[in-house]
């Protein structure tokens, strides 16, 4: 592989952009799939989705009268890595500490969405779902890049790697 598309900030983000742009693609797919009389290329990507999501009917958005393939806080997910991924925020960087209190945050809010119903001080709906799982994924997204961002810059295979011209017969 070519050191420098493994080091490429730039090509790491492309990338990551386009695995959550086809993963989001695949969501909307099935019920477009469905509708279209491609059953088993649909039936696919529900059975491969079903591996991460619950795929509850009366928690899935529907397009031709098809469910989606993940239920409305995956899919909130899902489009937010995508987003999260397209605009990155420089400001969540600044430090450790403001890290992991985003991330702390992100994960408290759809973890507050799904648990306070349990104890009768919130009842969430279709849009709260949705809206949850959209901020969760936007901040761990940003969060992610950075991180791969800093794991490429300092990757240990770095250290290996020449740094001039090789001398012809013998060590550099």
């Amino acid at each position: 592989m070519n050191r420098g598309m493994m080091s490429n900030p730039e090509s790491v983000l492309n990338l990551v952009i386009a695995v959550w742009g086809a993963l989001c693609a695949l969501v909307l797919a099935a019920p477009f799939l469905a509708a279209h009389h491609a059953e088993t290329a649909a039936a696919g990507i529900y059975l491969g989705f079903s591996f991460i999501c619950h795929q509850s009917p009366e928690r899935v958005f529907t397009i031709f009268d098809f469910p989606m393939a993940v239920c409305h806080r995956c899919c909130g997910i899902y489009l937010g890595f995508f987003l999260g991924a397209l605009f990155r925020n420089k400001w969540l960087h600044r430090s450790p500490a403001i890290r992991r209190n985003w991330i702390l945050a992100a994960v408290c809010v759809p973890a507050f969405d799904a648990l306070a119903p349990f104890s009768g001080l919130w009842t969430n709906t279709t849009w709260t779902r949705f809206g949850t799982g959209l901020l969760f994924g936007i901040a761990a997204s940003s969060l992610l890049m950075q991180g791969m961002a800093e794991l490429l810059a300092e990757a240990p295979w770095r250290r290996f790697a020449p740094r001039g011209p090789r001398l012809q017969g013998g060590l550099s």
